[in-house]
Parts: C-alpha cells; sequence; structure tokens
C-alpha cells in the first residue's frame, strides 16, 4: 500500500488527492484495528516502554544500560534515547504515555509533504496561512500571495515552527489542511504507530491530537534517513533573498542545541510547545561512539528541556561507547 500511496509522489491539488482516499481510509481503518489488539513493538518499530517491560521481570537475568551509569534525573513527563541505527532504546520513562506533542506534530507534516510533494513545486501562501500571524501561533511571518518552492517552506516550517508554513504546505501539497491531516493519519499507521493521531498540521491543542515519546522516536528515527530533511533541520540559520514572487526572509531554529546552547555532535531536529503539551524537544546527535536520538516531552520549561536533552545525550555517549566496546555484556534497553 505504501508503493500505491507513494507513486503519486510530485502531484499537487485535490485532483490526484481524491484517487488516494480509498487507501488512506482503509489504511485509517487497519490502524484503529490495529491499535485496539496489538503491542507496539519491542524495538526498532516503535515503543521504547516495552523495554520497561522487559526489565522489570523478576525472571530477566540481563541488566539495563542504566546499570553501566545511573541514570539522569529528568524533569520531563516523558523521555526515550535510543539508537537511530539498530533502533535499540537506551533508556526510556512513560515511553507509551499518550501525549500531545505540539510542534514536533512537524515532523510528520515535513515527511509527509517530502513524501507526496516535490521539493521544486512553487506554493502560493494563502490567506488561511497568512492569518495565523498576530494569534498565539508560531509563525515564519509568510505573506499572502507570495509564492515559494516547497523547499524553501521547509524551512519556515522546521527552523522558527511556522504554523504558517505548515498551512502552506498542506495546501499547496493535499489541497486542503484536511487532505494533508489524513495523509499524515494515513503515514503514522504504515510507520506502527499505534497509539499517534492527528488532528491539525501543526501542533496546535485539539482533541484526538497527540503521540507517545516512543512513537515520536520512531517517527522521527524514519525522518532522519531523508537526506532533504536532515538538511533542513540542522541548519541554524536560513536566508531566503527577496525574489519577483516573493519578499525575504531570514528564520532562527527554536533548537537551541544548534545555537545558544551549542552541543556538539548534534544535527537537529524539532522544538515545541503548547499550554497542554508543556516544552518538548526531539534532537539527535553524532559522535564517534555512534548516534543517538532522544525525545522530552512536557518539561516544565524551555531550559528544562534542553537540560533534560543535554543530560540525555552525555549519558548515552558514555553508555553507547561501552555498549560498543563490550557488545557482549547482557545489558539492555530499559532502566
Amino acid at each position: 500500500m505504501r508503493a500505491a500511496l507513494h507513486a503519486r509522489n510530485g502531484r499537487t491539488g485535490g485532483r490526484w488527492l481524491r484517487g488516494i482516499q480509498p487507501l488512506a481510509l482503509l489504511a485509517c481503518a487497519l490502524f484503529s484495528a490495529c491499535a485496539s489488539t496489538q503491542m507496539a513493538p519491542q524495538r526498532a518499530n516503535g515503543a521504547g516502554s516495552g523495554a520497561e517491560e522487559r526489565t522489570s521481570s523478576p525472571a530477566n537475568a540481563q541488566r539495563p544500560y542504566s546499570a553501566l551509569l545511573p541514570a539522569p534525573a529528568l524533569s520531563a513527563t516523558a523521555y526515550v534515547l535510543i539508537d537511530p541505527i539498530s533502533g535499540v532504546f537506551y533508556l526510556s520513562h512513560n515511553a507509551r504515555a499518550e501525549l500531545p506533542m505540539a510542534s514536533t506534530t512537524k515532523i510528520m507534516t515535513a515527511l509527509v509533504a517530502l513524501t507526496f510533494g516535490s521539493l521544486d513545486q512553487r506554493i502560493t501562501v494563502g490567506a488561511d496561512a497568512a492569518a495565523l500571524e498576530g494569534g498565539e501561533a508560531s509563525v515564519a511571518g509568510l505573506r499572502a500571495g507570495d509564492v515559494l518552492t516547497l523547499r524553501e517552506l521547509l524551512y519556515g516550517l522546521m527552523l522558527p515552527s511556522g504554523d504558517d508554513a505548515a498551512v502552506a504546505i498542506a495546501d499547496g501539497v493535499a489541497g486542503s489542511q484536511g487532505h494533508f491531516v489524513t495523509l499524515m493519519n494515513t503515514e503514522a499507521a504504515l510507520l506502527g504507530l499505534w497509539h499517534t493521531h492527528y488532528a491539525d498540521v501543526h501542533g496546535l491543542d485539539a482533541p484526538g491530537h497527540y503521540t507517545t515519546a516512543g512513537d515520536l522516536a520512531t517517527l522521527a528515527r524514519s525522518a532522519m534517513r531523508l537526506t532533504a530533511f536532515r538538511t533542513v533541520v540542522g541548519t541554524a540559520v536560513y536566508q531566503l533573498n527577496a525574489g519577483a514572487s516573493h519578499q525575504a526572509y531570514t528564520w532562527t531554529t527554536t533548537n537551541k542545541l544548534l545555537t545558544s546552547r551549542l552541543y556538539p555532535g548534534v544535527i537537529g531536529i524539532k522544538t515545541g510547545f503548547t499550554g497542554n503539551a508543556g516544552e518538548c524537544l526531539v534532537f539527535a546527535a553524532r559522535r564517534p561512539q555512534g548516534q543517538l536520538l532522544g525525545v522530552v516531552l512536557g518539561a516544565p520549561d524551555d531550559d528544562a528541556r534542553f537540560s533534560d536533552a543535554t543530560a540525555l545525550l552525555d549519558w548515552g555517549f558514555v553508555v553507547a561507547d561501552a555498549a560498543r566496546r563490550y557488545p557482549g555484556s547482557g545489558y539492555i534497553a530499559g532502566g
């Protein structure tokens, strides 16, 4: 089914979307059925909390990675830390708790845009996108009538966390926000994100809009495989000069691990905040010891989410190095 959907890559607007609606609805139906009967997978395809269950069993003689080095004390409601190459979960807490995820939603927005759109397609910013300026939404400052490529809009989406860019992308790629949300939920089903559901394209609080730290790590792991996605989220500042079809824009990332709280080796990826979600962060880093990808949901304030992420990365690289040096040591994820 993924092949049938993704074969539409590069087409825009409602005409082609109507053709895949039956497939999308079928995927969503399968998603709902499976979610009620199937536990989340134990490794790369999605639930770090499965590791928590394994380590809590009295009959399990293996030791968690936290036995190598005490796990850091964190303030977030839920968090995970994984090896994005192998899919192993090093550490997790409340990884299956269904929580609002704020603008980390835009990871899926970008993934769907890259799947069904074309980087060079030109998208006109509509009045619905520009109308978000001046409200509670975070915006890229897009002006109605400006025409930008999808590639350019992705920077406006992921760096300043532009809700207006999310709406412009949804309109340009799928014809409407509603159709785009259908694609987001279809992609969630295809990725096996059994505890994730989208109600909007940008992450503002809404009924039925939630994910888990484990699902979000799986989504981020998938998105980071795409070169275009990695390039965007690893950028600190993007400047777009004025052209015949648009004004000039300068966008700076909200991910302080790439700027004011620079963490050596960080390669992205996305912040988020709403009143219900609290401070959220998905982050990734690469060092000689290996690669790490983490999720923090529900941190109490902006400083805490970056402190939690830094503590997880510091801990994780020590543990990853030990696991690499002693692969037969019997240590497993969790703890």
